[in-house]
């Protein structure tokens, strides 16, 4: 048959996991707090990093902007005394 497979028996000696529950200590993981206050850390420690990273971007793009303003200040001074 094709799926006679399914009907062998493991024995087990060979199965690598338990055949009876693991007993329970109490508590059984963190409680909803305990997840609701790791969410709640990870996301603020999310939003610091990003306002950091975001603040440092904008400064660096304002830094920028005003070298290229100060430059196209001086081509165009240069420009009046040209003419002038």
């Amino acid at each position: 048959m094709m799926f006679s497979i399914a009907k062998r028996q493991i024995p087990s000696t060979l199965r690598s996991f338990s055949s009876t529950a693991a007993s329970s200590s109490g508590g059984g993981g963190a409680g909803l707090f305990a997840r609701v206050g790791s969410f709640i850390s990870g996301a603020g420690l999310t939003a610091l990093a990003t306002e950091i990273y975001i603040f440092k971007e904008v400064r660096e793009g304002n830094l920028e902007m005003l070298k290229k303003q100060r430059e196209l200040e001086k081509r165009l001074a240069a420009l009046e005394k040209k003419t002038h």
